[in-house]
Formats: structure tokens, C-alpha cells, sequence
């Protein structure tokens, strides 16, 4: 639950700053607004929701190259927000946190879909990180391209 909590976090910060047109100057304060309203049940990490953020901004031109592979008819800049950030994080979870088991991190994603969109939205998801687990990881276990 804390890091699902802490991941949740991560989506409704990456949400806004790309809402608002990928305003890297103000993340820390959509991280710290966003931190305060959760302060109650103080069930998240923030230094894990300032990294999670920072890495997946920092690598978002080659996660955005990554999920264009794979959704051939939708490119990254056309996905709803909320699929992208998605999308954005577990690819993310997947190439740089080899610590993370590629399934924990696709759940993850898939957890957190279900619970912040619909039902559309969940398969898309799922059927990209699926495509994602099946090239990857299924087969021989050969890990994303760095």
C-alpha cells in the first residue's frame, strides 16, 4: 500500500505537469501540494515520488519514443493524459528500476487505471504493457533497452 500510495501520487503529479504544458519550474510545488493533501493518512514516500517524477520527466522523450512503438495508430502527444502518464511510468519502472519485477510494475500501472480511469482506458493499458511484457520479458527474460 505505501508504495502503491506513493505511485498514485507520482500519476497525479506527472498528470498536472503535463496538464500544464510540461512545466518542469513548478514540479516541486505540484509535488508538495499534491503530498499535502495525502499528509493525513501519511501512507506515501516523498523522496520516492520526487525521484519517480524526476526520472520519468528527465527520460520522457525516449518513453514517449518507446509508447509510440507500440501504439502505432495513437501517437504519445494524441493519448489522454492519464494513459500517457501511465504509460510514461511503467516503462519507465521497467527500464531504469530493475530492482522492480517487470510484473509488479505493469500491476502497478494496471491498479492504478482501474482506479483513477475507466474501463476502456484499462484495456488500452494493459494491452500496450502487455505487447511491452510479451517482447521483453516473456520469452527469455531480456530486459529493456536502457
Amino acid at each position: 500500500m505505501y508504495r502503491h500510495r506513493s505511485r498514485a501520487i507520482t500519476l497525479e503529479v506527472l498528470f498536472i505537469w503535463d496538464f500544464n504544458g510540461e512545466d518542469t519550474e513548478n514540479l516541486h510545488f505540484y509535488i508538495d501540494y499534491l503530498s499535502s493533501l495525502h499528509r493525513q493518512d501519511g501512507s506515501f514516500d516523498l523522496n520516492f515520488v520526487e525521484s519517480f517524477a524526476s526520472g520519468v520527466i528527465e527520460h520522457k522523450v525516449s518513453l514517449d519514443e518507446f509508447i509510440n512503438k507500440y501504439t502505432t495508430d495513437w501517437p504519445s502527444e494524441r493519448l489522454a493524459i492519464l494513459d500517457r502518464s501511465l504509460l510514461r511510468m511503467a516503462i519507465y519502472e521497467l527500464m531504469h528500476k530493475r530492482e522492480v519485477p517487470p510484473k509488479v510494475a505493469i500491476n502497478e500501472a494496471l491498479e492504478l487505471a482501474k482506479e483513477y480511469s475507466g474501463e476502456p482506458s484499462q484495456k488500452f493499458v494493459s494491452g500496450v504493457l502487455g505487447a511491452i511484457y510479451d517482447e521483453y520479458f516473456k520469452q527469455n527474460e531480456r530486459p529493456l533497452p536502457a
